[in-house]
């Protein structure tokens, strides 16, 4: 894996898929006894009309990129938490124990993947 198929893994697996669960879950939440927000959020989704359904489902998506985009200005370097770490590195490791650092060279920019249009 290189630092484009993990973008790439990144964005079906966890944006995408983070989008399409919260969509679910503000239309129908989970559970025998949810959560009071989530079932208000429910009932004002239900009470819009497709076209708000719609814009609201795209301000998910927006928040779901600006939190990726957050968490990897973070590992870039690019947002600082902690003055004493440049970057964070991540690394893969395969099935036969090799370890690969997707994002070491500098010139990667992760976060700019998740970046406003």
């Amino acid at each position: 894996m290189d630092a484009e198929e993990f973008v790439a893994v990144i964005r079906k697996h966890v944006q995408e898929q983070a989008v399409k669960d919260l969509i679910k879950t503000f239309t129908a939440p989970p559970g025998r006894k949810p959560r009071d927000m989530l079932v208000k959020v429910s009932e004002w989704r239900a009470r819009l009309t497709s076209d708000e359904q719609k814009l609201l489902d795209d301000v998910i998506a927006e928040s779901v990129r600006v939190a990726l985009f957050g968490l990897f200005a973070v590992i870039d370097g690019a947002r600082v938490v902690d003055n004493d770490v440049e970057r964070f590195i991540i690394a893969a490791r395969d099935d036969q124990g090799n370890k690969v650092e997707l994002n070491e060279d500098a010139n990667i920019d992760l976060h700019g993947e998740f970046a406003p249009d």
